[in-house]
């Protein structure tokens, strides 16, 4: 039987996650309103992770964002899964860039 080491297996550990917590959201969201709202606040939180990780690695990270898209997207009641899509990247450019232009900053304690 295979051990299960988080070392080797961190990603499979969190992809698992990230779905089962944007279906959950996307359960309890009772209106396509708020659910926009939530996943425009959700890209936003994206772009920021893909800057602080710009020079080191990525990719890991984006699949962990888009699994919590997809989770989101198999949970999601209301609304149109276009307008989801489209909102996650809108809210993830904006933050990107106002990160990179420095408009916004990371306060760390």
């Amino acid at each position: 039987m295979a051990e299960l080491s988080f070392y080797k297996n961190w990603m499979e550990l969190f992809l698992l996650i990230d779905m089962i917590i944007g279906l959950v959201l996307a359960l309890l969201i009772p209106s396509a309103f708020l659910g926009y709202v939530l996943i425009f606040l959700s890209g936003i939180f994206a772009g920021r992770v893909v800057y602080e990780r710009k020079s080191k690695i990525v990719f890991p990270y984006i699949v962990i964002i888009a699994t919590f898209l997809i989770g989101y997207l198999i949970g999601m009641r209301y609304g149109d899964y276009r307008v989801v899509i489209i909102l996650f990247l809108i809210g993830a450019i904006v933050s990107y860039k106002l990160f990179d232009r420095g408009v916004l900053r990371d306060f760390r304690f």
